[in-house]
């Protein structure tokens, strides 16, 4: 984990294109954005490649202070147990570390702020488990284990989904479980 991507440096995909490319046209809507700086701005996002690429379309305009609040979600403990379920905002990225205890990610009621998600996760003595909605896929070969397994219980899939989870790290002594 010490080569670790930033969220902003993540490339794109065609689904993130045409989600700014939607709001920039809310936005010229609402007259937010003249005739020449909607087209720039489109124009950008259909060439776009990373999201800091993206961001730099948006940043001026309502709604950018709420992305960039929501851009890192860190859970920390030394023992005892880690849990998101319910109705969550998922940011681009998530940090989850713990020396004793699990961490279970219920994503199946959860609202994605993106389409693709980063993971990272280091516990000592505990398990992953992650609950996925269905059309979710998940990249689990960066995820490692001393002691235990790794089971997708998802299974692979030729195309990625929407949402995607790049899980990376690992446990020292435990589980990581990918299931519906």
């Amino acid at each position: 984990m010490g080569d670790e991507l930033r969220a902003q440096d993540l490339r794109v995909s065609h689904a993130e294109r045409e989600h700014v490319a939607r709001l920039l046209s809310e936005h010229f809507a609402e007259g937010r954005l003249t005739v020449d700086e909607y087209g720039e701005r489109s124009a950008a996002a259909t060439e776009a490649v990373t999201r800091a690429d993206l961001n730099r379309l948006l940043m001026d305009l309502p709604g950018a202070e709420v992305a960039r609040r929501r851009e890192l979600l860190e859970l920390v403990t030394t023992g005892g147990d880690l849990t998101r379920k319910g109705e969550w905002l998922v940011p681009a990225r998530i940090v989850v570390r713990s020396r004793f205890g699990n961490a279970s990610l219920d994503f199946r009621a959860a609202r994605f702020s993106v389409p693709v998600v980063a993971l990272e996760f280091d516990l000592t003595f505990g398990n992953l488990e992650l609950r996925v909605p269905k059309g979710t896929t998940v990249d689990l070969e960066d995820a490692r284990t001393g002691f235990g397994e790794v089971k997708d219980k998802i299974g692979p899939s030729l195309e990625r989904g929407n949402p995607h989870l790049v899980v990376v790290g690992r446990t020292r002594v435990g589980n990581v479980r990918v299931r519906h």
